[in-house]
């Protein structure tokens, strides 16, 4: 029986390996061959993939969850949007007539991207790489699915917009009360004026790219590393020994600073101030030494709140940091993809020793850190062979990102050594710089060693069956860039290019490599996936302690 069930769906997976190719080649040949499309055109074979992130694309059944996790990914004003200009530099908006200068910037929630709004029908935007082409199409899909369906329902109940009627509108749209709950966290007070715009009008988008070439891609890595080096203290940071580390900026530099704890009796009153209910409730477990994670990293996720009602305290944070010796680069055109670079000497200037129980008194080293928000997907190939193209001596790369785990629990951490890349269909078999000694001070979640990775093509681009397929192999996280970040590496310990379709050993190579994973979904075990919520607080304690790991291996590298 067991075999049956196997065999079916395996076969499954096949078809839906297909489909997904199919529908990834029609709006790629529509961009590549016609410059645009609409995306009316590839509907259908969008649904025909059957995406596991939009269960219900296919049918009249509402899913808030697919609705959610693109709205979140777009800019506020894309329901205003008609077409969508598509460019890797700014070079190619302007040939073709684009003032994007004199265009707005937007942002999404969740999506760090470049994006620009013309204040009525059009938005630019720069994609890194093909993974953001194919990231943009899959969002612009699934947000017209879902806002047509509800502008159908709306239309048809003829059903009043406005708070009185909520229980009418909740029938209108055969939405539960969780899912009506999730509605009102994408708009908030805005619900209201956004169900009247649904009623109001469908979404239909069109979408152009200009050029889309891969050299492109090449020319905006380079500029974006060409800003990194015009805009810090460090110019001499072709020639000198460096540490590449991609995660965020702010649990690295964070750990090293300390800052935080200053401003505790202030934070905590904010949290009073604000009603901060279940936050109060963890800082109470912390006073009483109930909660299992640390006073300062707790500290440093509500500073993150404070800072936006107080620009002033954001200023004393930055112009301490760049006291210690840390340059932060704010990306400009091209990659959004910020940027610190500190040295390694400085850190003795911090109180990271007591932190990670090592003497760095003596330590003596010219190398330098920097230190990136994680590109998305195919990008995090273009930026690390743009480095490694740059720079002379990399000693060590370090990889500290969000992961769907198949089995686990939020915020708990997992230390590949195996990395299935969708990109290439290379398998890479790896040392991990990271054991499970890295992390002794981890109490709140799990700490999971000799894992393995599949690195997908995008969070619109794997099917249910095809996850299933690698949770039976016994691949446990999925995430989008290890694959492509061992592939720039592998080019820079073989004499080749990165090979296709190939086992590739990397057991031991000249540059230090280490991969770390906290679980931000966990679609299989506990049905929660990006789409349904925001980490929160959970990635807290993963975040934090992961980067003390980094912080310690980099002074280990140098003692």
């Amino acid at each position: 029986m067991c075999i049956e069930i196997s065999d079916r769906i395996i076969s499954t997976m096949d078809k839906q390996h297909t489909q997904t190719t199919i529908y990834i080649n029609a709006y790629r040949s529509f961009l590549r061959e016609e410059g645009q499309m609409s995306i009316d055109q590839i509907e259908r074979l969008y649904k025909d993939m059957k995406p596991s992130i939009h269960n219900h694309a296919g049918d009249d059944t509402v899913d808030v969850e697919a609705l959610m996790y693109s709205s979140l990914r777009l800019p506020p004003e894309i329901y205003h949007i008609e077409n969508i200009i598509l460019a890797q530099i700014d070079d190619s908006f302007h040939r073709e007539g684009y003032d994007i200068g004199s265009w707005g910037e937007v942002h999404a929630p969740a999506r760090r991207r470049k994006m620009y709004f013309d204040g009525t029908t059009k938005l630019a935007a720069f994609i890194n790489s093909v993974t953001d082409l194919d990231d943009m199409v899959g969002l612009l899909i699934a947000f017209q699915i879902e806002w047509n369906k509800i502008h159908g329902k709306l239309t048809e109940s003829g059903v009043i917009i406005d708070k009185s009627h909520g229980d009418e509108i909740k029938l209108a749209l055969g939405v539960d009360d969780e899912n009506w709950e999730r509605l009102h966290r994408i708009w908030g007070e805005k619900i209201y004026q956004m169900l009247v715009e649904m009623q109001k009008h469908k979404v239909n988008f069109e979408v152009k790219l200009l050029r889309g070439h891969y050299v492109d891609y090449k020319k905006a890595a380079q500029r974006w590393f060409e800003n990194i080096i015009e805009n810090t203290r460090y110019k001499n940071l072709r020639k000198k020994p460096l540490y590449f580390v991609s995660s965020n900026t702010h649990s690295l530099v964070n750990n090293l600073t300390g800052w935080v704890t200053n401003l505790e009796s202030e934070l905590i009153k904010y949290l009073k101030d604000t009603n901060s209910e279940q936050l109060l409730s963890y800082w109470k477990e912390i006073e009483k030494g109930e909660h299992d994670g640390s006073r300062e990293n707790f500290l440093w996720y509500i500073l993150k709140k404070y800072e936006t009602a107080h620009p002033e305290v954001k200023a004393q944070r930055i112009a301490h940091e760049v006291e210690l010796g840390i340059d932060f680069i704010s990306a400009e055109h091209y990659l959004d993809i910020n940027a610190q670079v500190f040295s390694v000497q400085d850190m003795k200037k911090t109180g990271l020793a007591q932190k990670i129980g090592l003497n760095i008194d003596g330590l003596e080293s010219d190398a330098l850190v920097l230190n990136i928000d994680y590109p998305l997907g195919s990008g995090a190939y273009m930026v690390l062979s743009t480095i490694l193209h740059n720079v002379n001596d990399l000693r060590g790369a370090y990889i500290l990102g969000k992961a769907s785990f198949l089995h686990a629990n939020l915020g708990d951490i997992g230390l590949p050594t195996k990395v299935f890349d969708t990109y290439s269909k290379n398998t890479f078999i790896f040392t991990n710089a990271f054991t499970k000694e890295y992390f002794k001070a981890f109490r709140s979640g799990s700490v999971l060693t000799n894992q393995k990775v599949v690195s997908t093509k995008g969070t619109f681009l794997h099917p249910e069956p095809v996850i299933q397929k690698y949770f039976i192999e016994g691949y446990t996280l999925v995430e989008m860039e290890d694959g492509p970040y061992l592939n720039a590496l592998y080019e820079t310990t073989h004499f080749d290019r990165y090979p296709e379709e190939t086992v590739v050993t990397m057991l031991n190579t000249p540059i230090d490599i280490g991969i770390i994973h906290y679980a931000s979904d966990t679609p299989f075990t506990k049905a929660i996936t990006l789409g349904t919520r925001n980490l929160g607080y959970e990635g807290v304690e993963a975040t934090y302690v992961s980067s003390l790991a980094i912080l310690r291996r980099i002074v280990e590298m140098e003692m």
